[in-house]
């Protein structure tokens, strides 16, 4: 089978499928029945953006004996994850290799790398071209877990035991960035919390651009989670 057939198939069975949720106690709950509300803040060129992000998981779906697990976003983007010896990976729709999340490992000092989305694009909307340099514009992350014992306060409770994960990477401007934005550089610089059994409760992130004109101070928090 294909793998967009396949992917397809996915998504259509998840929606079908039906049974008990195992209880999560890793920091990336996969398990169906689970809706995450967070609330993101951003500051781009000095003016704030507020928007709410639900993300909702559904029950895992085995093809070819393999176990995949989808979360759905408002928007109809779906998310398929995975576990592999190597960790949890999120499935490329493309059919290429997939993105790594958590490594298998979870422990201070062990790091890992993974291409990531640059955010302020999001957000944009001023040229057509700018969107479609968005979808394939990634730059590549340096991941390190930092600690295994922070506590965390978010708007959805307090949470102890918290994951805390740093990651940075920098990128040249694309021809459309420069064109278009006149951006010649971006850096990332950002820290995630996870907590056991819920998954990623904090998220701050920097992306300062060169020059300045296009820098987004970038917060997540979760506000509730069901399930």
């Amino acid at each position: 089978m294909r793998g967009t057939a396949r992917l397809s198939l996915l998504m259509v069975a998840a929606a079908l499928v039906a049974g008990c949720n195992r209880a999560d106690t890793d920091y990336f709950p996969l398990s169906g029945g689970k809706t995450w509300d967070y609330e993101i803040r951003r500051i781009i060129k000095g003016e704030k953006h507020l928007q709410r992000l639900l993300l909702t998981s559904f029950p895992p779906v085995v093809i070819d004996g393999i176990e995949y697990f989808p979360q759905a976003r408002l928007d109809d983007r779906v998310g398929v994850f995975t576990r592999t010896g190597d960790g949890i990976v999120r499935v490329n729709h493309g059919n290429g290799p997939g993105l790594p999340v958590l490594p298998a490992e979870l422990k201070p000092n062990v790091t890992w790398h993974a291409p990531g989305r640059i955010l302020f694009l999001e957000v944009t909307g001023a040229f057509h071209f700018t969107f479609q340099e968005r979808k394939k514009q990634t730059i590549d992350l340096d991941y390190e877990i930092e600690a295994m014992d922070d506590t965390v306060v978010v708007a959805a409770g307090r949470f102890a035991n918290c994951m805390r994960v740093k990651s940075s990477g920098s990128i040249s401007g694309g021809a459309a960035l420069q064109e278009f934005l006149g951006i010649s550089f971006v850096r990332i610089e950002q820290t995630e919390w996870y907590a056991p059994g819920v998954g990623l409760v904090k998220r701050v992130r920097k992306e300062s651009t060169t020059p300045a004109d296009w820098n987004n101070d970038y917060e997540q928090e979760l506000v509730a989670l069901e399930g």
